[in-house]
């Protein structure tokens, strides 16, 4: 619907929209006694101090319109960011973004000037990605701010933002970012086409955008990083990649994700490389993660001629007074883990350190001492779970939890046996997934020397920061987009 040459018909339709609201204010003002014009703004998320003192005041200081009104009245306000808006229904949009209509009696167009006031949270540390060393600022709600942080970091004239609106209800801003002599330009164009196809009516978070543009593999590994810090962010676009920021959310997203780089912690480019070794023991401490309780079944149901004698002895002597089957008894204390783990997170900081003692010390081995379940058992379930927290990034844990309890279902029917199959079945997965067209496991499989410098060991950042980088992309994505 266009704009109308009439005001009263501009205002009657808007009003009708808003559904009469009286968050929607209109301030009329007069030119002269032939010539007249309105603001239009949303009182709650519109600055009145800006619109009084860079709108109204230069405004009401013209005596006639000469010439192009539009024109005229653009060049008298002191707003930096204006347009001209042409439709009722591109109009009201902008409304809702916060700006400032300036309609004109007689003129079938109508003026945007940017009033937003979004409320913000001040700056303040990362919460799930801490470090000792480095950076201590995160990502807020306001996609503004976030960019402003980025830009911080990347001072490049190559930095380039496209911005685009999802979601029918909500008219969500989204922001990808990617450095134009790095970054792929056919996976830039398949992101964007992603991001664009999102057939959601709401976004209130980047979680809606990270499984819209991931749903089309079935997997529980992360496709899409999520991170709340601006220097991983930076250090990704210098890589090569695509962040994906939405307004409203702190999480920004980088494409394509690999498997090794749910590793990495932004700490390890803060600390000399020199006999650092915790990418490493990060990995280690997956892979125990994931098989230590498979093993410790298999080798108590299937094959105890594996394990010594002594040890044996004690384990043969603390299964005489446990009540429930071996199997039963892990899946049992594996659920109660996670139920601590869950309650722990919606607890009041005040009491979240009296509750995991209670629950983790005390609940443990009051069980083990009345003969509930074994205390080796109860060790190796404490021992997975700490081994657990060792993966830096958290979306990462979720794929370990389902892992692990296949391997269980595995080991406890077939022993070893089992895990064997399940480890190639696992293997095997995620050699078939790609994240926008690159292989999940590169640059291990297939395998790429020159960016080997930076996977299980650091390198000096010499090394890593001036050679570029240039992903493999997946046979099966290039046959796609031709």
């Amino acid at each position: 619907m266009s704009v109308s040459e009439n005001i009263n018909e501009n205002l009657s339709i808007l009003q009708s929209s808003f559904h009469h609201n009286k968050e929607l204010i209109i301030r009329s003002f007069f030119f002269s006694s032939e010539s007249s014009g309105c603001l239009v703004y949303l009182d709650t998320i519109a600055d009145k101090k800006v619109i009084q003192e860079h709108i109204l005041g230069p405004l009401l200081k013209l005596e006639k319109l000469s010439g192009n009104p539009v024109k005229h009245i653009e060049n008298t306000i002191e707003i930096s960011k204006i347009k001209t808006v042409t439709d009722l229904h591109d109009a009201i949009k902008e409304l809702s973004n916060g700006n400032t209509l300036i309609f004109i009696d007689g003129t079938d167009r109508c003026i945007s000037a940017d009033t937003a006031n979004w409320k913000d949270r001040s700056l303040s540390p990362p919460q799930t990605q801490r470090v000792l060393k480095g950076p201590q600022i995160g990502f807020t709600e306001l996609a503004n701010n976030n960019i402003s942080l980025i830009k911080r970091f990347i001072k490049n004239e190559q930095l380039t933002i496209e911005d685009q609106t999802i979601g029918e209800e909500t008219s969500t801003g989204v922001f990808l970012l990617y450095l134009a002599d790095k970054a792929d330009r056919e996976i830039v164009s398949y992101v964007k086409s992603r991001v664009k196809s999102i057939d959601l009516k709401s976004i209130l978070d980047s979680s809606y955008i990270q499984e819209s543009i991931s749903s089309d593999q079935i997997t529980p590994f992360p496709l899409v990083l999520a991170t709340e810090r601006p220097d991983v962010v930076a250090g990704h676009l210098l890589e090569g990649k695509i962040a994906i920021i939405c307004d409203g959310s702190p999480d920004a997203l980088v494409v394509p994700a690999l498997f090794i780089q749910f590793f990495h912690s932004p700490e390890d480019y803060y600390e000399s490389s020199m006999f650092d070794f915790t990418r490493l023991i990060r990995i280690l401490s997956f892979i125990a993660s994931i098989f230590l309780i498979p093993f410790y079944i298999a080798f108590v149901l299937f094959h105890q001629e594996l394990i010594p004698s002594e040890l044996l002895v004690s384990l043969a002597a603390q299964r005489q007074i446990v009540p429930l089957p071996l199997v039963i008894e892990v899946i049992l204390l594996m659920v109660i883990f996670e139920v601590l783990l869950e309650s722990s997170i919606r607890l009041p900081t005040g009491i979240m350190l009296a509750f995991s003692i209670i629950g983790t010390i005390i609940l443990g081995q009051s069980a083990a001492d009345a003969g509930i379940v074994q205390l080796s058992t109860l060790v190796m379930i404490s021992a997975t779970y700490v081994l657990n927290f060792a993966v830096p990034i958290h979306p990462f844990g979720n794929a370990i939890k389902a892992i692990r309890y296949i391997l269980v279902f595995l080991a406890s029917t077939y022993g070893l046996y089992g895990i064997i199959l399940g480890t190639i079945v696992l293997i095997n997965h995620l050699s078939s997934l790609n994240s926008f067209g690159v292989p999940y496991l590169s640059p291990i499989s297939p395998i790429k020397t020159t960016d080997l410098k930076d996977t299980f060991i650091r390198f000096s950042l010499k090394k890593i920061i001036n050679a570029p980088k240039k992903y493999n992309k997946d046979d099966l994505f290039k046959n796609s987009r031709k």
